[in-house]
């Protein structure tokens, strides 16, 4: 039989043992010491200087001095003037009274269950009138849940649930049941836009809101459609209202650009360039980011806008404005009017060529002397009537298109046949005195000095720098009396 009992380490009467008394009252102060444990501290490395009879501490320092030498871990307790110490076993408690802390030994050390005012410090699980297990870590039934702000502590006056996931592809929602069957989500599903979704059965969903994370667009996709009035109409009231109002103010959202680059914003409706001293980019928002069908007007105030001073509208990554990479604004007073299709791509509804003037040139020749015989001369022209662009060269009588575009090309020719036999004539408008589909054929003839006019118009894309020059041709020789040109950029190439 052992001497002592097995958990507490109590000492056992022997049979006709001597002094019995001794041994119970030593069993009834080991129990006076650890039943109801509630020890003073717990950060003593060393006895305190005046303990009182029955004083009990944990000795948690590693290599206690004193009177505690020996005894890192135990219980130890004031009895009949000595220090006393009792090992512990894993399961103990301990009541530390400075800290009002409850420890447990784990069989190697002492570990808080509790924090200050005996609320539990951690836990793997909770459960509040219900079972919490592996996947629900907290479990509530309750036909009432209350929260509000800390008016104890006392706190800010805030109140915040957070709900966070680990990446946007993840959900972070709330989930409403009827008999254990899903009947509507809403949260951020799958994505970092918040969903509002719907279910009849539990199995399949209608997704009833979608407020986008990137423009804070709110759509509808499963309500049925109505009429929206146009901006500022306020004369049909809609559950959309608020938002057609709001349509209509951003509609209006207008900023100025002096002289810089600017990355033009989703919120942008209007950017007006108000100065410009020097080819300049206006970078767009993503066409994602935008909203779809929605125009976005870029347009030159400042009036020096020029086929070397650009106003560049350039694409955000692969974004594509009319399938190409940038587009750009080079006439004075210019405007473009773009729409995103809401994915990759912007495209051009409108370009506004208000001061085409730049471009125009009228040159003549009203008493020429040439004569056209054989080859494909260029026609000379020294009476410049309007080229206030600087377009025309009368020294080699050709016309430097500013840009690329379309240009309006019309002339006329005034011819006398100079032979009895009638002559095969032309005349054309090109970068190249050569015969071609720019070359427009006639006769003259066959009596000698008969005269003739010929019109000549056609529409042509041209490269900026490209030199458009008139000429002729004549198999039997013909003089020209007169002749006029117009060019005109008509249309801007994107």
């Amino acid at each position: 039989m052992p001497d002592v009992t097995p958990h507490l380490g109590l000492p056992l009467l022997a049979a006709g043992q001597a002094q019995k008394h001794v041994t119970h009252n030593e069993a009834l102060t080991l129990l006076d010491g650890l039943v109801q444990l509630a020890c003073r501290d717990k950060d003593l490395a060393s006895p305190p200087a005046n303990p009182a009879e029955g004083d009990r501490y944990l000795v948690t320092a590693a290599a206690p001095t004193g009177a505690w030498a020996g005894l890192s871990g135990q219980v130890v307790r004031f009895t009949d003037g000595v220090w006393v110490g009792a090992v512990p076993a894993a399961g103990w408690l301990a009541y530390v009274a400075d800290e009002k802390l409850v420890y447990a030994f784990d069989g190697s050390v002492w570990a808080s269950l509790t924090t200050a005012g005996s609320a539990p410090a951690a836990t793997d699980r909770l459960g509040v009138n219900a079972q919490a297990d592996a996947t629900n870590r907290l479990a509530v039934k309750t036909d009432a849940a209350f929260l509000s702000w800390d008016d104890v502590t006392p706190g800010s006056g805030d109140l915040r649930v957070t709900v966070n996931k680990k990446a946007a592809a993840k959900d972070a929602g709330f989930v409403f049941q009827t008999g254990w069957s899903s009947r509507a989500l809403f949260g951020t599903l799958g994505g970092d836009d918040f969903v509002l979704k719907t279910s009849p059965d539990g199995q399949s969903f209608h997704t009833a809101l979608t407020a986008k994370a990137a423009t804070g667009v709110v759509a509808f996709e499963a309500s049925p459609t109505a009429p929206t009035p146009d901006a500022g109409d306020a004369t049909t009231r809609l559950a959309t209202t608020a938002f057609v109002a709001a349509s209509a103010a951003a509609a209006t959202a207008r900023v100025q650009v002096s002289d810089a680059a600017y990355t033009i914003r989703a919120s942008d409706r209007t950017v007006a360039v108000i100065a410009l001293t020097a080819a300049r980019t206006l970078t767009q928002p993503a066409a994602s980011a935008f909203p779809q069908g929605t125009v976005l007007t870029v347009m030159d105030e400042s009036g020096a806008c020029s086929g070397t001073c650009t106003v560049t509208i350039a694409a955000q990554g692969n974004d594509r404005i009319n399938g190409l990479a940038a587009t750009a604004l080079v006439t004075p007073y210019g405007s473009l009017a773009l729409q995103s299709n809401g994915d990759n791509k912007w495209t051009v509804n409108d370009r506004g060529l208000s001061f085409n003037e730049r471009t125009f040139v009228d040159v003549a020749e009203p008493a020429s002397t040439q004569v056209v015989q054989g080859g494909f001369p260029r026609i000379t022209m020294r009476s410049v009537n309007s080229d206030p662009g600087g377009n025309w060269n009368a020294t080699e009588s050709w016309y430097t298109c500013p840009r690329r575009g379309i240009y309006q090309i019309t002339a006329s020719l005034r011819v006398k046949d100079q032979s009895s036999a009638g002559t095969q004539y032309g005349i054309g408008v090109y970068t190249a005195e050569v015969d071609g589909p720019w070359f427009l054929w006639c006769g003259v003839g066959p009596t000698p000095a008969t005269r003739s006019t010929y019109p000549y118009s056609r529409l042509s894309l041209q490269s900026a720098g490209d030199r458009l020059r008139m000429f002729s041709y004549s198999d039997q020789g013909v003089y020209v009396s007169a002749a006029g040109l117009q060019i005109c950029l008509v249309a801007d190439a994107a």
